[in-house]
């Protein structure tokens, strides 16, 4: 697993920046985001998955064959109480066929937070000390500011333009801000601009809340 060396403090550049699979699901159970390397692990691409319920996606089985993701899931209903579950054991779906038994952590965001936007899935594969690095510096990068006022859930207009709308849809495919950049010639500072415009507009405190509330209003 690549270390963490990103010169930004926001959970999903932490999270693009490595070679962890990771997802995440909003609190009620879609699928938000969904990186690189979870799409090399399971086949499953972003546009497979963004939008759909997590458990017809994965349909998780314990290890011993029962049935584990479903509606409902208390590992959701753990999180967004404020709990961080253990860490566990599933065999998920491939999109190909056949399963793959991998050891979850979880963590709810932001961090700390009263309200839990989303579910962070992160996929614990060879260093557990380096993933217990990575999992410190998001629950860090994703506390929130106390003072800052919650978003308003009756607006249904789109605050955002079009191209900040496409930079919420990238983040939510797995891409860092660098990435953005490449992809839409444009400059790292660009991108980051855009971003706090975003997160300002949406009165939010993060890239991971800015799309969890994008998704659920319906705006991409």
């Amino acid at each position: 697993m690549a270390s963490i060396e990103l010169p930004t403090t926001d959970a999903l550049d932490l999270i693009a920046g490595t070679g962890t699979a990771a997802f995440a699901m909003d609190r009620h159970e879609k699928i938000i985001y969904w990186n690189a390397a979870a799409e090399k692990l399971l086949g499953w691409s972003a546009d497979d998955v963004l939008g759909r319920t997590c458990f017809s996606v994965l349909a998780g089985r314990d290890p011993f064959g029962n049935l584990y993701c479903m509606r409902d899931c208390a590992i959701v209903r753990t999180a967004v109480d404020g709990t961080s579950p253990e860490p566990f054991f599933m065999e998920v779906a491939k999109k190909k066929g056949g399963s793959q038994r991998v050891k979850v952590r979880v963590l709810p965001l932001p961090s700390g937070a009263k309200n839990t936007t989303c579910v962070m899935h992160l996929i614990e594969r060879g260093d557990a000390a380096e993933l217990d690095r990575l999992v410190g510096a998001i629950r860090a990068a994703s506390r929130p500011d106390a003072d800052m006022p919650a978003a308003d859930p009756m607006i249904s207009v789109s605050p955002l333009t079009g191209r900040e709308r496409e930079i919420v849809v990238l983040l939510s495919n797995g891409y860092a801000a660098l990435n953005i950049a490449a992809k839409l010639n444009l400059s790292h500072a660009t991108v980051r601009n855009h971003i706090q415009n975003i997160l300002r507009k949406l009165e939010v405190h993060s890239q991971v809340e800015a799309i969890a509330v994008a998704f659920r209003r319906g705006w991409i």
